[in-house]
């Protein structure tokens, strides 16, 4: 009997054994599936930042562009605006004289002019031709001045942006390099961790199959446990039956003897 109690508990302690080798082996597959799931995951994040940063430099360059379009041109129409302004200026002083002429002469023809009158008139009509005159030059300072401030103003607006045409051409060229290593790298990634994830595949096929063998050992030891089981209860029910029959005897032993 002490023998098949310590065969039980030793069979015991190999299904505990067997039971913590089937959960080891389990969580070892479980960790390495989420392993494979966590990587995937980080090659399509690792992707969608590099198709935004093409995308951020695209528009980058576009806005760069219309600003300094837009910065010249309100500077042109800036002078512009103070150039015509002044020219106005000058325009409604010539007309002023030219009234006040105008008035001179209608009231010199109701009464005759004296050589006062006369003087005054003629440094007047000198003042008006001197007045048309620098009329004259401002508006052409001012077409020649807004020709050669927009000329100037193209050029280096034109070599600004050729300089900003080849910046930008060098930075496309080596994030163009930059994407084209990440995607040499993304794509030795991948096929890493394609064949880690076929070896894991094929570690988890293996785990399956010992899982599998250890729970067909320990059905086959259940079931062997169940035989032994059987047969410590059938050994005690003899056990039982040899002391009522030993008892027997004794009692019919004294009985005979008190005869």
């Amino acid at each position: 009997v002490e023998q098949q109690c310590a065969e039980k508990t030793k069979f015991q302690t190999k299904m505990e054994n067997v039971l913590k080798e089937n959960d080891r082996l389990f969580t070892q597959a479980l960790s390495v599936e989420i392993v494979n799931i966590v990587v995937h995951d980080c090659m399509k994040v690792n992707c969608l930042n590099v198709d935004a940063c093409e995308h951020c430099v695209t528009t980058e360059s576009e806005l760069k562009t219309d600003f300094i379009k837009k910065e010249c041109y309100e500077t042109l129409l800036q002078q512009y605006h103070i150039l015509e302004t002044h020219c106005i200026s000058l325009e409604v002083n010539n007309q002023l004289n030219t009234k006040i002429f105008q008035r001179d002469i209608v009231s010199s023809s109701e009464s005759a002019p004296t050589f006062a009158e006369l003087f005054e008139t003629n440094e007047l009509k000198a003042q008006i031709q001197e007045k048309d005159t620098v009329i004259l030059k401002l508006k052409e300072k001012l077409k020649s001045i807004s020709g050669d401030v927009k000329e100037r103003k193209v050029e280096r607006e034109v070599e600004e942006i050729e300089t900003l045409n080849l910046e930008l051409d060098h930075k496309v060229t080596k994030l163009a390099a930059e994407n084209e290593h990440l995607k040499q790298t993304y794509k030795q990634l991948f096929d890493s961790i394609k064949s880690s994830r076929v070896q894991s595949k094929e570690q988890c096929d293996d785990l399956i199959n010992k899982v599998n063998l250890k729970s067909v050992e320990v059905t086959d030891l259940n079931a062997s446990l169940q035989e032994k089981v059987l047969v410590i209860t059938a050994l005690k029910e003899q056990l039982k039956g040899k002391a009522v029959l030993t008892k027997a005897v004794s009692l019919n032993l004294i009985d005979s003897a008190l005869l």
